[in-house]
């Protein structure tokens, strides 16, 4: 019987620095609920975005919170809480502070014999042990429980969340203006004053960028409405309203965002582009600010926040399947020649690009790159960044490149007939070379070269293969559900093939939590179609074939378009109809 089913005067005390304990992965392979290449790619994962292995194996759907939960009380030797089944006290959270249940990863949950049980995340440390003894004037009976768990315990019962404490921020501040009965205004202020910490507006600003790097996100968005600024954060793709900031702030508020990005805050009649660097939790994040001057002499906001090259994680976490990883690693293996992806803004394309870049990253090639604006930073590449005013553009870049002896290149976007050429030239003397391009599949994107003026024998004789992708929302693990799927959504999955429809099928979607902060989704993964150009394709090229006739050619060499991608994703559990229909519209195609 688990302790949340028992009685917690049960509780005897446990130690909780046992030496030689067991890894959770080594303690889950004994149990039998995970194999040797779900713990090799769980491992992976974490190492990739810092994740300790259990809580990567649970959002992969390979094991449950409970069993992790077992899993650690056999780690540690101790009793496993799950937190939700327990009825919490008041007159025991008030004992510690709300900033240290949140720090230290500790919840109180009963008094024994004048002794106070708790639970927590990391049980083995000993210092926050001794400073809820000196807190609370007894010494704790510890019990372990997941951080899954501790995070939702702290988003549904402790006051002071990420946004409240933002709503409070905005008070305080708006109090004090109100008192002076003037805007605070930063251009009558010397450095330190703008940059003190204990300032409520730079507390304020600090605090939005750093829930959005919680929330990972990937833009804040701070746009001017009527009588207020709206915050907002893109979050999976999806842009979330975060909180409102009061007219009474907005001076003050954007001329801070300026001074953090080093640009002209007396400007404010044309765009300005900045940079921020900050450290967040030990790492270093780089920021891309950029304004925009709109109506009544107001400017809107956008900060990009480029997360760093660490967090470049594999093709499997990107959501590929073992096939498609195959023919993309012949893509990239390719002695030479030109390989592209395509996709509209915000699909990934410069992501799976640096995925790729950094699996081929080694000490014997040489491998430069131009980009526009170079968005991470990784190591042993060479990076440089196009610069329109010194006439450093992408074709002026690549003959400057091919003078560096390089063995890979890869150019940020090709946008022009120029810039092609030079690719082409790379390509065809014996370089590699990676780039993006604006189309919409894989066919187009050949039927888009032809029209930006190349020759389509020079095209078929350079081009080694395409990758169309977007991205698609994954449901939540923590509260994804199964469900039977109606008929609406059994034409969209098999529209030529009614015989499947006849079938019950079952599918599954997020109902909803604080994890996912109510939106059924976590996460995003990419819908892809990789054309590899075989002998039939290049002749097709060559032969001026269009799009079509391209990509039916392809489908009958075993290519998966975009929606019978997208559809594999919905069978599997991935993601859902609504969010694939969303992505590509309602032509799923295939049968």
């Amino acid at each position: 019987m688990s302790l949340e089913e028992k009685n917690l005067n049960s509780l005897t005390p446990v130690p909780v620095n046992r030496p030689a304990r067991k890894r959770i992965g080594e303690i889950l392979q004994e149990a039998g609920l995970i194999n040797d290449e779900d713990l090799e790619n769980a491992l992976t994962e974490s190492k990739k975005t810092g994740q300790f292995i259990g809580l990567v194996l649970v959002k992969s759907g390979k094991i449950t919170i409970e069993q992790l939960g077992q899993a650690l009380a056999v780690q540690y030797g101790l009793k496993y809480v799950s937190i939700s089944k327990v009825a919490l006290n008041p007159e025991l959270m008030a004992l510690l502070p709300d900033e240290f249940i949140r720090d230290k990863q500790v919840i109180p949950l009963a008094k024994e014999r004048g002794r106070l049980v708790v639970a927590m995340v990391n049980p083995s440390n000993r210092e926050v042990v001794d400073e809820i003894t000196f807190i609370t004037g007894m010494r704790p009976l510890v019990t372990v429980c997941t951080s899954i768990e501790f995070i939702e315990f702290c988003n549904k019962n402790l006051t002071e969340s990420a946004t409240t404490f933002l709503k409070q921020e905005i008070s305080t501040f708006s109090g004090q203006l109100l008192e002076q009965a003037q805007e605070l205004d930063f251009r009558q202020k010397n450095d330190a004053e703008v940059s003190d910490p204990t300032n409520p507006l730079v507390k304020l600003v600090n605090s939005i960028i750093e829930e959005g790097i919680e929330r990972n996100a990937s833009d804040i968005h701070i746009e001017p409405r009527p009588k207020k600024y709206l915050v907002r954060f893109r979050v999976d793709g999806i842009l979330r309203t975060i909180l409102d900031v009061p007219q009474n702030m907005e001076s003050s508020f954007v001329t801070r965002i300026k001074v953090m990005a080093k640009m002209d805050i007396a400007e404010h009649r044309r765009p300005q582009d900045g940079r921020i660097t900050i450290k967040y939790k030990g790492t270093d994040y780089n920021l891309r600010v950029n304004t925009l001057p709109v109506s009544d002499n107001r400017e809107k906001i956008v900060i990009r926040i480029l997360r760093p090259s660490k967090n470049i994680s594999d093709f499997q976490a990107l959501g590929f399947d073992d096939e498609d990883i195959r023919k993309l690693e012949y893509l990239y293996k390719s002695p030479y020649g030109i390989i592209l992806v395509c996709g509209p803004t915000g699909s990934g394309k410069t992501t799976t690009l640096y995925t790729v870049l950094q699996r081929i990253n080694d000490d014997i090639r040489n491998i430069c790159t131009v980009e526009d604006p170079v968005e991470l930073q990784i190591e042993g590449l060479n990076q440089s960044q196009v610069n329109p005013k010194a006439d450093y553009t992408f074709a002026s870049s690549m003959r400057a490149l091919l003078r560096q002896d390089p063995d890979v290149i890869m150019v940020g976007e090709i946008r022009d007939y120029e810039t092609l050429e030079a690719a082409v030239h790379a390509a065809l003397t014996g370089h590699l070379v990676f780039s993006t391009i604006h189309s919409n599949t894989t066919a187009a994107t050949i039927t888009r070269m032809i029209e930006m003026g190349a020759a389509s024998n020079l095209i078929g004789s350079a081009l080694v293969g395409v990758l169309a992708q977007r991205l698609v929302r994954n449901i939540c693990s923590y509260c994804k559900v199964p469900y039977e799927a109606s008929e609406e959504e059994k034409v969209l999955l098999f529209p030529h093939a009614e015989a499947k429809r006849l079938d019950k099928l079952i599918l599954y979607k997020g109902k909803g939590c604080e994890l996912c902060m109510n939106s059924g989704y976590s996460g995003r993964s990419a819908v892809y179609e990789i054309l590899l150009v075989d002998r039939e394709i290049r002749q097709l090229i060559n032969d001026s074939h269009s799009d079509l006739e391209i990509e039916d050619a392809a489908i009958a060499a075993g290519m998966k378009n975009l929606g019978m991608s997208g559809r594999a994703k919905v069978l599997n559990g991935t993601t859902t109809v609504e969010e694939v229909t969303r992505v590509l519209g309602v032509n799923l195609g295939g049968q």
